[in-house]
């Protein structure tokens, strides 16, 4: 078995992998199946559970506490509240840069996705070149549109991502 990823990294869980956006619609993955991080410092969790990040010493949120996850065609990101997803090519911006490396249409720094504390899922294009598109609607650059459970979300032309509140 190979080892857990690490960082901010472990919030991609790949096509292909057990539960993955691959393996049937109907299936959502289990909480061994996505790594979980703390919304703070960003440390993956051994304990998903915890009250409390084991590094930043921080309360985290607890079961029933809302969370955003949005599956590409190459992997699931999950964002809890809190924390501020940018999406994106380039791995200086983006923590989850290999999603879209192999899409030359999406910007380094394209979008930014965030749970805020009331449970609102929101986006936000970061001046991208191609545009970030929520149910076929382009935004503006620099503004702040909702998301919710079931929205498509769709990076320039070519990456269409499914939005998922639990």
């Amino acid at each position: 078995m190979p080892p857990p990823p690490h960082g901010r990294e472990a919030t991609l869980l790949p096509a292909d992998a057990p539960g993955g956006p691959g393996q049937g619609q109907q299936h959502r993955p289990g909480p061994d199946s996505t790594a979980y991080m703390c919304p703070y410092c960003e440390a993956v969790l051994s304990n998903p559970a915890a009250a409390q990040c084991e590094s930043c010493l921080r309360p985290l949120p607890q079961q029933g506490t809302p969370v955003l996850r949005v599956q590409f065609p190459t992997g699931e990101l999950k964002v809890s509240v809190g924390q501020h997803l940018v999406l994106g090519r380039d791995a200086g911006q983006s923590p989850v840069a290999a999603t879209f490396t192999q899409y030359d249409n999406v910007s380094r720094r394209h979008s930014t996705v965030w749970l805020d504390p009331s449970g609102t899922a929101w986006v936000r294009d970061e001046g991208s070149t191609n545009g970030t598109f929520v149910n076929g609607e382009r935004l503006p650059r620099g503004v702040e549109a909702p998301l919710r459970d079931g929205d498509q979300l769709r990076l320039a032309a070519d990456v269409t991502g499914t939005v998922q509140l639990t």
